[in-house]
């Protein structure tokens, strides 16, 4: 009688966050859906045609190539999932409506979630791992940020394969906490390595001298601390409530929204670049609007030595000038000088030749 009340409280439990969760993530897909069209909208230079019919292939046009690529993978995951989702919602509030005893087992569309929102994560954890090589030139954190999601994807994938075999929720629960909570605890770790990583490596490089970089390097940190600290707290609050109190199952509402906050959090990164190139615009157009000034100032740098070669040549260029002025003076004069003949009488010589 106990377990069958423990079962019977587990299928009513359920229902609550499931709706909850399974509503905040069709939100934040549609959040999703327009970052996604912000991104293949404002930025034409990553596009894939352009790419391929115009660059030669580069090492820079591959990585964007790519990136468009995990961009429309992550959209078309989280479609399925969105798809799922919906699914989820029916059977939980409409098909099994009077009979919660359904709901023993999670439905078909949940199994399918779990192996769709570790492909998003898993996706997404390799861009950022990606990206800590880029900024580090280090091999082993990227590396090893990649073997730890390896590794949550391997579990996440075991964990799918025996979800659709499961004959029972809360023996299953129990069976596989290990498993679960070793896949989202490697998730949470991942995270952790490449948001620490990013912005420790920015702000080794934020020492600088022009103002606007700094400026730029701290909205860096700032976002990376946002976008991607917010995942693997979320990965490690999931794992607790797993831990803590399985049966009331709040984790598995959180589970729901956790892959959208994921693939939002990738696209966010992204289309801030938008900000980045505003700073950019107006700093220009400061840049030329004080350009004289900015002259003025430069000016004012130049050694002595340099001042002193242009003041001879200045010297040189006005004594050149004067001497050509008194040469076209000198040659005035001549021309406008009258010419005097001097005349003297001629007799002929003795032979009568002219003289």
């Amino acid at each position: 009688m106990t377990s069958l009340a423990n079962n019977f409280g587990a299928q009513l439990a359920i229902i609550g966050p499931t709706q909850i969760g399974g509503l905040l993530s069709v939100t934040l897909f549609g959040c999703l859906a327009c970052q996604t069209y912000l991104y293949f909208a404002r930025f034409t230079s990553d596009g894939l045609a352009l790419k391929i019919t115009v660059s030669r292939p580069t090492v820079h046009c591959i990585l964007l190539i790519a990136l468009c690529h995990q961009v429309s993978a992550i959209s078309l995951i989280q479609l399925g999932q969105f798809v799922c989702i919906i699914l989820i919602l029916w059977t939980m509030t409409v098909s099994t409506y009077g009979d919660p005893s359904r709901l023993n087992i999670l439905p078909l569309a949940a199994d399918l979630t779990i192996i769709l929102s570790g492909f998003t994560v898993f996706i997404v954890q390799s861009f950022y791992a990606f990206r800590l090589w880029k900024l580090t030139r280090n091999i082993f954190l990227p590396i090893l940020c990649e073997i730890i999601s390896v590794v949550a994807q391997t579990s996440m994938l075991i964990l799918s394969a025996r979800a659709i075999y499961m004959t029972d929720l809360t023996t299953f629960m129990d069976s596989q906490i290990v498993l679960i909570s070793l896949g989202w605890l490697a998730r949470g770790v991942c995270d952790l390595i490449t948001t620490v990583g990013v912005a420790w490596t920015l702000k080794n490089k934020r020492v600088s001298d022009f103002s606007n970089m700094v400026t730029t390097v701290d909205r860096l940190i700032y976002w990376t601390l946002e976008t991607a600290l917010i995942t693997s707290l979320m990965s490690f609050a999931m794992t607790t409530l797993f831990i803590v109190n399985r049966q009331n199952f709040v984790w598995f509402g959180v589970w729901l929204i956790w892959p959208n906050v994921v693939g939002n959090s990738l696209l966010a990164s992204l289309n801030r670049r938008l900000l980045l190139r505003g700073t950019r615009r107006a700093s220009r157009d400061d840049t030329q609007s004080r350009g004289g000034l900015k002259t003025i100032v430069f000016g004012a740098g130049v050694t002595q030595s340099h001042r002193d070669s242009l003041e001879n040549f200045k010297s040189r260029d006005v004594e050149a000038v004067q001497g050509t002025e008194s040469l076209i003076n000198l040659e005035q004069k001549w021309v406008s000088k009258p010419a005097v003949v001097y005349m003297r009488p001629c007799d002929s010589t003795v032979d009568g030749t002219p003289c």
